[in-house]
């Protein structure tokens, strides 16, 4: 071979003859010698692989059945157990995530130095655009697994990760962490730079690619990330709009998953096709990757490591919430809830194993999938999250509804009737101590009010930490599975229980491990393979 991998292997070549075509193709670069050619390139410029399971496996969102259960897999027992994380061949470990995200990015940035060559034309400032939104998209991903937290106070010191602004050409060149405040810097330039630039009509199929409101999408994000409230709240409004009527219709429509002749059957994966959809108004990235995510979530075999009972019962989908104070969803088991789309299901007690509607199977290629990262509904709890930071109470309590109003619906139970919007005072009174305890890390001391503790101040006007309360807990609700839980978690530096079933009695539940606020193990070691060619590791 003419060129050796280096620790940012370009990983997809292992699985497409990577000797034949780098011998035939020593220097790709040349050959990107015209527009339509860039084009093709930037199909590239995606990660293959996703992070959902190194964030999920970490959250809050999974806990332990016990020792009774066997089945589990390495990868999925050592996050859940905030332990070192081993090299596996298998797409969801830390070696291929970091690989594949590091060659997405040297693809955008081989189109970058393509176009420049080109003449950076006007013709090349759609390709352009979508370069730089890829790039930083790639970094982000990254930063936040092997990064700590955005904080305004020690990011500058805080070790990120190298932010590759040039296609890799050196044999085994050297790279250097840089800070995390560095990293993010660079993404906003990148995100300042890129945006203005993106051009729907520039795609032959524009929900696979940086169209403009996924690439809005990600700014949102990004910026409630980077703590800069109004710039996300800019972003977010880029892709709803202001308007409510036209912001709820752009919303995924819930209740067409209790409508099978279009969702198909009720069985793991159908559904999932209808999800993952693309043309479905709110999926506004669509990204096919190498995972076997849906055998982390199967219930074909009774898993230690899921979003059990305990959870779901006391936290999540069954817990007593805002739309069912009374917790009678729950109680009578009514058909999963008041979710017009139910993400999980508990079996037994002694199961506990649950299945995702989110993630299609793909008959005889179990290792293939697809994945939503930005959609209109998560996108409008952006924007929530913003204005609460903002201060603009009335106004994210009007978001919140538009999305409750889309995704449970209202129905009489024994004369209950539960509902699918509030009032700011109703989540106010529901997140108070006289009604709701802050979750403690005792065996039975677990609720969805968790002490919040990040690095920057929630006002003490008795409004806004409530609000932050429950916009956390729609967003943990609407991302199940998704990963995004952990990045809350770590955002809001919110204190891990993990929860072990008890053998003898599945019904009761033991503290098994805490990950207390700040703990270092909150930030993913890097992978092995990097560690040894040089890198710094990061603190433990």
């Amino acid at each position: 071979m003419k060129k050796l991998y280096t620790i940012f292997a370009v990983a997809t070549l292992m699985f497409t003859g990577c000797n034949k075509q780098l011998d035939e193709l020593p220097d790709n670069q040349v050959r990107i010698d015209s527009p339509e050619k860039v084009k093709k390139l930037l199909v590239n410029a995606y990660p293959q692989v996703s992070a959902s399971i190194l964030n999920e496996f970490s959250s809050d969102n999974i806990g332990d059945g016990g020792s009774i259960i066997t089945y589990s897999n390495y990868l999925s027992e050592e996050l859940a157990n905030w332990k070192t994380v081993n090299e596996y061949s298998n797409y969801e470990g830390l070696k291929y995530v970091w690989q594949y995200h590091y060659d997405a990015i040297n693809h955008a940035n081989t189109a970058l130095e393509a176009i420049e060559k080109l003449g950076n034309t006007t013709e090349l400032q759609p390709a352009k655009g979508e370069a730089l939104v890829a790039r930083a998209y790639g970094h982000f991903e990254l930063v936040n697994l092997f990064g700590k937290p955005f904080n305004p106070n020690t990011s500058s010191s805080d070790m990120g990760i190298p932010y590759m602004l040039a296609p890799e050409t050196e044999l085994n060149k050297k790279y250097n962490r840089v800070s995390v405040a560095q990293v993010y810097q660079q993404i906003d330039k990148d995100l300042t730079a890129g945006l203005p630039l993106i051009r729907d009509s520039y795609y032959d199929m524009p929900k696979y690619h940086f169209n403009r409101k996924a690439a809005y999408a990600f700014a949102a994000r990004f910026y409630l990330y980077y703590q800069q409230w109004q710039k996300a709240l800019d972003a977010a409004n880029e892709v709803l709009t202001t308007n409510d009527a036209t912001t709820k219709n752009l919303l995924r429509n819930w209740e067409d998953f209790r409508d099978v002749t279009k969702a198909g059957s009720a069985k793991q994966g159908s559904r999932a096709l209808y999800y993952t959809r693309d043309d479905i108004t709110a999926n506004l990235l669509v990204l096919p990757v190498y995972s076997q995510i849906t055998n982390y979530y199967s219930e074909d075999y009774s898993r230690r490591y899921t979003h059990n009972s305990r959870i779901s019962n006391e936290e999540t989908l069954y817990a007593k919430n805002l739309w069912d104070p009374q917790g009678k969803a729950g109680a009578n088991n009514f058909g999963g809830g008041y979710f017009w789309f139910m993400p999980i299901k508990n079996s037994s007690n002694e199961n506990d194993t649950i299945f995702f509607d989110k993630w299609p199977i793909f008959s005889g290629d179990y290792s293939r999938s697809i994945m939503i990262p930005f959609t209109t509904d998560e996108t409008l709890l952006v924007r929530a999250e913003a204005k609460i930071h903002l201060g603009q109470y009335d106004s994210a309590v009007n978001d919140l509804n538009l999305w409750t109003s889309k995704f449970i619906f209202v129905k009489t139970i024994n004369g209950y009737t539960n509902r699918n919007v509030v009032t700011k005072q109703q989540i106010i009174d529901f997140y108070s101590d006289g009604n709701l305890a802050y979750s403690t890390s005792t065996n039975d001391g677990a609720t969805q009010r968790k002490r919040l503790n990040p690095s920057f101040t929630i006002a003490s006007d008795g409004v806004q930490e409530p609000l932050l309360q429950y916009v956390l807990q729609c967003r943990r609700i609407l991302t199940l599975g998704e990963g995004l839980r952990w990045q809350d978690v770590r955002r809001y530096n919110i204190e891990v229980v993990r929860y072990e079933t008890d053998n003898s009695n599945r019904n009761l539940f033991t503290v098994k491990e805490i990950l207390p606020q700040d703990d270092l193990r909150r930030t993913l070691q890097l992978p092995a393979m990097v560690i040894k060619a040089g890198m710094t590791p990061n603190p433990r």
